[in-house]
């Protein structure tokens, strides 16, 4: 008669399936095309092979999953190096992918690494998220130099140490100079609190006019 343990045997069957289920992972980026919107990932979790831990096999032209609804998209840009997530979806889905139609898998494959999508990076360091404004959404550089930020009062746009808020009625801009290359039309008033000077260096403040006698007119108020 038999030793094995009908039970046992089944519980080792049925770890090894669960082990051999690929779901999601944690991934390096190895190199990413932007023609493609590809990314070549490493997985960095090693896994259990004949009772020593192996380094798994890279995942190469992994389709990345960017946002695009109602003829928008996000675009975003990976450098290898980025920590990110793939996850294995449940069928092969080299046709879904290509129609982007309803349609038979072209094999048997489920929970493949063939059939990984790079969902997105992991900030795991160096984010310097003190830097942004509370309650707002972000696209910014990691280091918080450079942002755009939407809230729901405004606008917020920061280049280093140049800031701007777009608010409902104003536009606040916080920076050393301005350098504006195109004609400017105002249909309101225009307040200086300190003076508007021509490109001569005309002052708009404290110019005078000849007056008609050789002399000069004041200054105007």
């Amino acid at each position: 008669m038999s030793s094995v343990n009908p039970y046992n045997y089944e519980a080792i069957h049925d770890q090894k399936l669960r082990e051999s289920i690929c779901v999601a992972a944690i991934v390096k980026v190895m190199a990413f095309d932007k023609s493609r919107m590809t990314v070549n990932v490493q997985p960095l979790s090693k896994h259990l092979e004949n009772g020593n831990y192996e380094t798994q096999p890279p995942i190469l032209q992994v389709p990345v999953a960017v946002t695009r609804t109602g003829g928008f998209i996000f675009r975003p840009w990976i450098k290898p190096g980025d920590v990110g997530v793939v996850v294995y979806l449940d069928h092969d889905m080299d046709s879904a992918v290509t129609g982007g139609k309803e349609t038979k898998p072209m094999t048997e494959r489920n929970h493949s690494t063939s059939d990984a999508i790079f969902i997105g990076g992991i900030v795991s360091s160096g984010f310097a998220a003190d830097e942004f404004p509370d309650s707002a959404h972000v696209l910014a550089k990691e280091d918080g130099t450079i942002y755009v930020a939407v809230t729901e009062e405004m606008v917020s746009i920061k280049n280093n140490d140049t800031t701007a808020d777009f608010k409902a009625d104003s536009v606040d801009i916080k920076t050393t100079t301005v350098n504006i290359t195109a004609d400017v039309r105002v249909t309101g008033e225009i307040t200086a609190t300190k003076d508007i000077l021509a490109e001569s260096s005309i002052s708009g403040a404290h110019h005078t006019h000849p007056g008609c006698s050789g002399g000069s007119t004041g200054q105007p108020k």
